[in-house]
């Protein structure tokens, strides 16, 4: 069974981009534009992976780290901060964000980072 990755993003491009390309190698992959539908897609399902963006309308990245404490469970899913702003870094590493990478995004990169972090079933 293929690992399931979340991505969230307010870009509608980079979801679709990001998605396409993972699915091609093997992840099953879910994406959403804001943390609220976020929330709602770690309250419904298993998810191995996120891929989150940091600024985005109605829940940014920062209150979504929060509120996803709250889901059981869905502390210990590893993310990936995906930002325009590299002076968050020790913000999030704080919060055990496992990667943190910086947009504009090169796809070889983020597939090392995903692979690294939970490798193709």
């Amino acid at each position: 069974m293929p690992k399931t990755i979340l991505i969230v993003d307010d870009e509608e491009i980079v979801v679709d981009i990001t998605k396409r390309k993972l699915t091609q190698e093997g992840f099953f992959v879910i994406g959403v534009n804001d943390g609220e539908m976020a929330i709602q897609a770690l309250n419904q399902g298993l998810v191995d992976l996120i891929l989150l963006d940091v600024e985005m309308p109605k829940m940014n990245g920062y209150t979504f780290m929060n509120e996803r404490k709250k889901i059981p469970g869905a502390e210990n899913i590893p993310v990936i901060v995906l930002t325009a702003y590299d002076s968050m870094e020790p913000i999030f590493r704080r919060n055990n964000v496992q990667a943190y990478l910086t947009k504009p995004l090169q796809f070889q990169e983020v597939l090392d980072k995903v692979n690294e972090i939970i490798g193709v079933s």
